[in-house]
């Protein structure tokens, strides 16, 4: 909800992580805003908003909001006053509405860390005919214009992360129970 009141204060750059909803980009790009994506990671998306002059940004699954004339880390304190400020804001409930209308899964498999690179290419030539893929971080598939799943290596542990998001419940279970299946076979099949 940070992104709401940045929008209302004139706030229209912003750096999101690729694994942030897509519900704030649509949010922002229908208020007049701009978008760039960056790679998974705090710092990359400060990297990302240096590169771009970017006003504001975030990471879709830490909350944190990063408002470049405030802090140039994310700042959950920062994001809870922006919230506040606009408690008693009738809008704010039809924004609610609009950003809950989407929904994340986030799982993991464990896979050996040297075996994440040769995964994510056997994935790519399993869903390139079938998908747009962007290839920022590990691979983000774009299902429709309200879906996606994005799967990546992780660079601390021995897994493999799938994401994905929609604004149809039973949709994102199949997308998800989907791209699981997919790691799990490129996998036994690169073993």
């Amino acid at each position: 909800m940070g992104v709401v009141k940045a929008i209302k204060l004139g706030i229209k750059k912003f750096v999101l992580s690729i694994d942030s909803s897509l519900a704030i980009e649509k949010y922002i790009l229908s208020n007049g805003g701009k978008v760039w994506r960056s790679k998974v990671g705090e710092a990359n998306v400060i990297q990302t908003m240096i590169e771009n002059e970017a006003e504001a940004g975030g990471e879709g699954s830490s909350g944190g909001f990063i408002l470049k004339k405030f802090n140039m880390c994310r700042d959950g304190l920062l994001t809870s006053g922006l919230i506040a400020s606009m408690l008693d804001d009738e809008s704010m409930k039809k924004d609610i509405q609009f950003f809950e209308s989407y929904s994340q899964m986030r799982d993991k498999i464990p896979i050996e860390s040297n075996m994440h690179d040769k995964v994510i290419e056997c994935l790519e030539k399993k869903l390139g005919g079938e998908y747009e893929i962007n290839e920022l971080d590990g691979i983000k598939i774009n299902i429709d214009k309200n879906t996606w799943s994005l799967i990546r290596k992780s660079n601390t542990e021995d897994i493999i992360r799938v994401s994905s998001e929609s604004n149809n419940k039973q949709i994102l279970e199949d997308v998800q129970n989907k791209m699981l299946g997919s790691v799990k076979i490129c996998y036994e099949e690169i073993k």
